[in-house]
């Protein structure tokens, strides 16, 4: 059966001059970006990427480079009630594609307001030029020579700007547009959603699907999310440390990729590691989710807050991991639908949870679950027994770290 997977490639994370940096952070080989399953794209269901690994062997035992990816169950599958796994070759393959229509549409929106505005920026600074120029003082005025030479960089840049947009809006409608073209994965392997498979109830709800080589291998980093965009850097470094006198261990990566690596295990999770503005114990975590973006969020030192299990599925209760808005207009919520299987991290880097699900209180989401990382990590180990998280290119043969590092 062939691949339906086509043109064009996951792009590159972009440098801080280029415009686009923010916007294509839909198409890049990172963590979070969008997914919609072909065969729900009528529902307009959409998730967000969680982790990567590799694997070694395939299910037959023979040697594989395959590159898996994370997300939820219930983003990737309709029937949420049934256990999936790919048969192997010549089975039909379930289709998963980076960015559904609204994805894809809200990417176009915001590369044409971003012109708009850059456009804007060049008419501005042309007319400024203009008036400088017409206005040049007969004495030699420092202030004035420095004044026209930022107005003729601002110029240059906004134009340089423009064209750039220009070009990366008509890349997108060429080689983007078909939702063919956003096939990204297939499915592997998605066991029905329950929180009743041992005595912790913690809420499975898994979906792992294999990546198309040809879209990831030039561009594949590895486990990283992308920060920048959304947040300044001073904001998210105030996040991750808000009390100045004792920060935890966060470092802000110099090209703005902050690595995950490990998890915090069951212990961890109620072991308060750092202090807020006012001194009191707390535990602050991020996700990167295509519905929010970089959020912030307080999560609970108690495993157990709980909540009705997605659709029905399993009985009675489940343990989760709660997570609280980080408070503030800044920050609002710290997620929404399309957020699903997302990883939520702390900031020495390590996976907290997998989004799942959120509480709502109105319009907003009050309280976000997610599936406990030590869980999730059990639960893949148990899969795919040689599940490498640690290796930072497609084709890495090195095991770097810990071959079963998270």
């Amino acid at each position: 059966m062939e691949s339906l997977a086509g043109p064009p490639e996951m792009m590159p994370v972009a440098r801080d001059t280029d415009p686009t940096r923010w916007i294509r952070r839909a198409l890049t080989a990172v963590l979070g970006v969008p997914l919609a399953a072909q065969d729900m794209a009528d529902t307009g269901s959409q998730g967000s990427l969680g982790l990567f690994f590799h694997r070694s062997e395939d299910q037959h035992g023979k040697t594989s480079k395959g590159v898996m990816a994370i997300t939820n169950k219930h983003v990737v599958s309709k029937k949420t009630d049934e256990d999936y796994e790919y048969s192997g070759r010549g089975a039909r393959k379930q289709y998963i594609r980076n960015c559904g229509h609204r994805r894809f549409e809200q990417l176009l929106d915001e590369t044409r307001a971003l012109l708009a505005e850059k456009l804007g920026d060049a008419m501005q600074f042309a007319e400024q030029l203009a008036e400088l120029s017409a206005d040049r003082p007969k004495a030699e005025d420092a202030s004035y020579n420095l004044d026209l030479k930022y107005k003729e960089q601002d110029l240059q840049r906004a134009a340089s700007d423009v064209g750039i947009l220009d070009n990366f809006f008509k890349l997108l409608k060429s080689t983007w547009s078909d939702p063919l073209d956003r096939i990204i994965a297939w499915l592997d392997w998605a066991p029905k959603i329950a929180n009743d498979v041992d005595p912790r109830r913690y809420t499975r709800d898994i979906g792992v699907m294999t990546l198309e080589k040809d879209k990831f291998v030039k561009n594949f980093e590895g486990n990283f999310v992308y920060l920048a965009g959304k947040l300044t850097r001073a904001e998210i470094i105030a996040c991750f440390s808000p009390n100045a006198a004792n920060p935890p261990l966060f470092e802000y990566p110099k090209n703005h990729l902050f690595r995950l690596s490990g998890c915090v295990d069951a212990a961890g999770l109620s072991n308060l590691y750092s202090l807020d503005e006012n001194n009191n114990p707390c535990f602050t975590v991020a996700k990167a989710g295509q519905a929010t973006d970089l959020t912030f969020g307080r999560q609970s030192e108690l495993e157990a807050y709980t909540c009705m299990d997605l659709e029905g599925e399993g009985e009675g209760e489940s343990w989760e991991v709660a997570v609280l808005n980080f408070g503030g207009r800044k920050h609002g919520n710290f997620s929404a639908k399309g957020d699903s299987g997302a990883a939520i991290f702390n900031a020495e880097g390590k996976l907290v949870a997998l989004l799942h699900s959120g509480m709502p209180r109105g319009r907003s989401n009050h309280v976000t679950f997610g599936t406990p990382g030590h869980y999730v990590y059990e639960v893949i180990m148990e899969q795919y027994p040689d599940a490498n998280f640690s290796r930072l290119k497609y084709d890495d043969d090195d095991d770097g770290d810990d071959a079963t590092a998270v």
